[in-house]
């Protein structure tokens, strides 16, 4: 490209001249057109915003894959109404509330889904505040977060909040990370409005200013109004059809640029018009040469600002790639209106003998530059010490992720994070989760142990408040899943059992005592029956001999009274007296029998189930039985087995057989009916025959011998009862004192283990039937058993840098502690507003240097084109990267360290873009002056012409664009108030220190090598 004038422009502005009123109205009826057949561009933004997250963040990734886990839409939109009342949810509150639910699960349209834990009695305590005055809701809306469809989800779920009459006492908010970007950007809607109203103000005072002339003054403001007119609906139509992303940076980025650059593109053109205008030119010639001079400079410029901005196509963040690429077609845009408008208007205007030039200044900014030249070292070692100085304040820099701090005034958001803060303490409606995925379910009592220990691992941090999971539903562990819980369930029982023994004891004791007597007892009567069998056949005998003598008594009788009769009865009594005692005998020993087999009986029921082979089914659903079993079986393994041996030969031995008293109860009747009978014999022997009293006389004697073979039997059993009943006596104490060891034991590993760092888990498989369980496991565990997802609550701003850092270490944390569990192999992901967060960080990193090298070749490349040189083109660079540091830096120092906000992420990259762009453009056409002047007279005389020629219209243009910048800085949101100051800070580094001071005086040092590989010559 050559230097100086181009002849084609030349032509183009001599044509200009002659169809100025063509061109004017061309551009009028464009605008015109545009703007009433195409959708102004905030409508399409509203309609047509593009993502703001990138779709392959790999939080975000796994939030999609936490939703399609849980049979619910893939929404990253997630949000918290939040129910408030400072005199406590009640009724009223209740019915609210189910009445919003209602509508919001009817919504199918902007609500993706809903996670209501307080209609259910069982979760309620997860969405209720601790004070119980405040109700969380999440809700999931349709749409990618920070996109126009979130957005409007957001206004509609907000509509239906609106739509129900609310009880008295009784704030619903709409919060959270998609709530608060749909916040901001209306925020940055209202901003736009206010900002686009002072921009122009601004401009259009500095320029009657600057001008001290209306129709001067007029000339740029008209063709930035016409250059919006047309840009707008351009951006609008393509971003509409799909060519282009929008949002609304688009429009706070572009219009801001636009006014900038449409401006100082004005300004160039005037210059050059009054710089010929001063030489005596006709309107026309001057036309024609502002055309020709400022037309190269005016398409490198554009060019220069377009490479930068479409740089930012290779990002992938929303933000940047809805405000690069529209800018840099918006600049193209605005380059067409710059080449033909300004000129056709000043064309207009000199005809009528207006706009003509004010006084020289030249001569002014000459001096200026005679001085740097004078003293180029030392401006040069001071311009970089100050940039250097304040570009290392840049290296403190903290990046800002709190999107609910951006907006200036109170949102529906910013006061539910308050809400949130009082009464929940720690931000309840921004968690992170930490999602566990495995081939397997989860829901078994080891995989759940393992999860309790990755949840335990990830509330330990300090950056954790609590951790909801599965196994801590409402943030703290499950008390009856503690091992220290279990083992004082089982220490308690056994300590029943204990206790209930050593009640037994004395009735063991009475029974043993029992058994004893009733063994002397049997022996007694045993001993006796000799005696009884003995006198007996003595009887029978005599009965005998009686009867043999019957005859010859009853003959002598008959004959004679006789005593022999008298003798025979004497005998009668003392038959009667043994069998009495035999019969007292007999029932003694039948009722200690009956008491000894109650107390066995007794026995049996206590040890029974602890050694029966398989628990007996009212055991199986007994923890403490089973734990009993556990605890006699491992006695009965210290004894060698004696303890159970010991129970069964007692439930063996459990008295004498029923049929030996029932044969000895039968029997005794017998006797003393065999008794009666001889006594009736004798009574009544006139009727009977001594055959018939004979025959009475052997069923007594047969009688007699079955007692004294049962009495034998009676007391070898009594005696086998009696060893056994000692040895369960012996046993029980034994077991008493196991039992009294096991349950002390038990009791204090529960004191030490219920909770603490010594704290187990253990919840039994009848638990996970448990309701609790159940509905626990429908928002903390997938359909299909195979992902669990855990709710880390921050104790820290979930948007610090704290959370960013710590959400990076979550995953690492928890399998540090599945390590060694059926879960070391599982796959540990998380989402949320922390994780979202960091990865957008590494992606804003990765952007930044992405486009910021496009960027910097790109312009290295233009302005390589327009110098024809390769060291001025690095030297200018270099100076305006300079320059953005040391804008950073002051920005770093007034926002982080002076006002304690630090910048917001965006702020750092769209500056540079800025920056990069426009100072680069300012550097470049006081190079190329530079560089046309030197041609004749060497570098100090081109420099020093330069700033002359320069001077006053590059710092004009500096400055306007400067005050576009801090336009922003009127706007009710942090992030544009920032982005404002930084470039705003940045253009006047450059015009004040870069252009003015550091440029001159190094290219003054360096001299005529800066155009190295070229030598500066006559123009072509």
């Amino acid at each position: 490209m050559a230097h100086g004038s181009s002849r084609t422009l030349v032509r183009v502005g001599g044509w200009t001249h002659r169809h100025a009123w063509w061109v004017v109205g061309f551009w009028v009826l464009v605008a015109g057109v545009l703007n009433v057949t195409i959708p102004q561009l905030e409508s399409t933004v509203s309609a047509n915003s593009a993502d703001f997250l990138p779709r392959d963040l790999p939080a975000n990734i796994a939030l999609e894959r936490m939703s399609a886990d849980f049979d619910v839409p893939a929404s990253n939109a997630v949000s918290s109404v939040v129910l408030v009342n400072e005199k406590g949810i009640g009724p009223a509150d209740d019915a609210y509330y189910r009445t919003l639910i209602g509508k919001l699960i009817d919504d199918k349209q902007d609500v993706a889904y809903v996670l209501d834990t307080y209609s259910n009695p069982v979760t309620r305590d997860i969405a209720l505040s601790p004070d119980r005055k405040a109700v969380n809701l999440l809700v999931a809306s349709e749409g990618s977060v920070g996109s126009t469809r979130a957005h409007h989800s957001t206004v509609a779920i907000r509509d239906h909040i609106d739509s129900i009459p609310k009880p008295d006492g009784l704030e619903v908010h709409y919060s959270g990370p998609t709530a608060t970007l749909s916040d901001l950007f209306s925020a940055i809607d209202v901003s736009l409005l206010i900002i686009t109203g002072v921009s122009i103000l601004l401009i259009t005072l500095l320029l009657f200013a600057a001008y001290r002339d209306v129709v001067t003054a007029l000339i740029p403001l008209i063709a930035i109004g016409l250059t919006l007119g047309v840009v707008r609906p351009i951006i609008s139509v393509l971003g509409g059809t799909d060519v282009l992303s929008v949002s609304n940076f688009t429009v706070a980025i572009m219009t801001a640029l636009v006014l900038g650059a449409g401006t100082d593109y004005a300004i160039f053109t005037v210059a050059s018009y009054h710089e010929a205008r001063r030489r005596g030119s006709p309107v026309g010639e001057a036309v024609a040469h502002a055309s020709g001079r400022t037309g190269p400079i005016l398409i490198a410029s554009a060019l220069t600002i377009a490479a930068a901005c479409a740089s930012m196509a290779f990002t992938k963040i929303g933000m940047f790639t809805t405000a690069g690429p529209p800018t840099a077609i918006a600049v193209l845009v605005t380059l067409a209106l710059a080449l033909t408008l300004p000129p056709a208007l000043l064309s207009l205007a000199g005809r009528r003998g207006w706009a003509e030039p004010r006084r020289d200044t030249e001569n002014a900014w000459r001096r200026r530059g005679a001085r740097i030249v004078r003293r180029a070292g030392v401006y040069t070692a001071a311009a970089l010490a100050f940039l250097i100085g304040t570009s290392l304040i840049a290296v403190t820099f903290e990046m800002n992720w709190d999107e609910s701090a951006m907006p200036i005034y109170d949102t529906d958001s910013t006061r539910g994070y308050d809400a949130v803060s009082k009464h929940y303490g720690d931000n309840e409606i921004a968690p992170e989760y930490l999602t566990i995925r495995s081939d397997h379910d989860l829901r078994s009592t080891t995989d759940l142990a393992a999860m309790e220990l990755a949840a335990r691992a990830v509330a330990d941090l300090p950056q954790v408040a609590r951790v909801r999971s599965i196994t801590r539903p409402d943030g703290s562990p499950i008390k009856e899943a503690a091992t220290g819980y279990q083992t004082g369930v089982v220490g308690s029982q056994l300590g029943d059992a204990h206790r209930q023994m050593s009640d037994a004891a004395p009735e063991l004791r009475r029974l043993a005592s029992g058994v004893t007597q009733l063994g002397e007892g049997a022996d007694s009567a045993a001993a006796r029956m000799p005696e009884l069998v003995d006198g007996t056949r003595q009887v029978v005998t005599m009965a005998d001999s009686v009867l043999d003598g019957l005859t010859v008594v009853e003959k002598i009788v008959a004959a004679s009274t006789g005593d022999d009769s008298r003798s025979l009865a004497g005998s009668l009594p003392s038959i009667r007296s043994s069998l009495a005692s035999t019969e007292a005998v007999v029932a003694a020993i039948d009722r200690r029998d009956r008491e000894t087999s109650a107390a066995v009986r007794r026995v049996t029921a206590v040890f029974g189930p602890l050694t029966s082979p398989t628990p007996p089914p009212g055991c199986r659903t007994d923890p403490g039985c089973l734990a009993a079993r556990a605890a006699f079986a491992q006695l009965d393994r210290l004894v060698g087995g004696r303890a159970s041996t010991a129970i069964r030969d007692v439930d063996a031995l459990a008295g004498v057989a029923p049929e030996i008293v029932d044969r000895l109860t039968a029997t005794l009747p017998q006797v003393r009916r065999a008794l009666d009978t001889v006594d009736r014999l004798l009574a009544q022997m006139g009727g009977r025959s001594p055959d018939q009293v004979r025959a009475d006389l052997r069923r007594l004697t047969s009688g007699v011998g079955e007692l004294s073979t049962g009495m034998a039997q009676l007391s070898d059993g009594l005696r086998q009862v009696k060893a056994g009943t000692d040895t369960t006596v012996a046993l029980t104490a034994r077991l008493q004192a196991g039992l009294k060891q096991a349950s002390d034991y038990l009791t204090t590993m529960s004191a030490s283990t219920r909770s603490g760092p010594g704290a187990g888990f253990y919840l039994p498989k009848d638990a996970l039937t448990d309701k609790r369980f159940v509905e626990g496991s429908k928002l903390l565990i997938s359909p299909d058993g195979h992902t669990a997802r855990m709710l880390v609550t921050w104790s820290v701003n979930p948007y610090g840098t704290e959370a960013l850092e710590t959400s990076r270490r979550l995953p690492e944390v928890a399998k540090r502690a599945l390590q060694g569990t059926g879960l070391e192999d599982a796959e540990v992901s998380t989402s949320g507003l922390a994780s979202l967060s960091a990865d957008m960080s590494d992606q804003v990193v990765r952007d930044f240097l992405v486009f910021a090298t496009v960027a910097v070749i790109a312009v290295l490349l233009i302005l390589m084109v327009l110098l024809r040189s390769i060291l001025a083109p690095v030297v200018l660079v270099a100076a305006v990267i300079l320059s953005f540091a040391s804008a950073v830096g002051v920005s770093v120092l007034v926002w982080q360290h002076i006002i304690g906000f630090p910048l917001d992420w965006s702020v750092i990259p769209v500056s540079f873009m800025a920056l990069i762009a426009v100072g680069a453009d300012y550097s470049m056409l006081f190079a190329s002056r530079i560089r046309e002047e030197s041609a004749n007279g060497g570098m100090v005389r081109g420099i020093i012409r330069g700033f002359g020629s320069t001077g006053g219209v590059i710092t004009t243009a500096g400055i306007v664009f400067a005050l576009t910048m801090f336009a922003l800085m009127s706007g009710t949101v942090l992030n544009l108030v920032q982005i404002g100051f930084t470039i705003g800070v940045g253009l006047l580094l450059d015009i004040a220190l870069v252009r003015s001071i550091l440029v001159p005086a190094a290219m003054t040092v360096i001299g005529d090598r800066i155009w190295w590989p070229a030598k500066p010559g006559p123009e072509a």
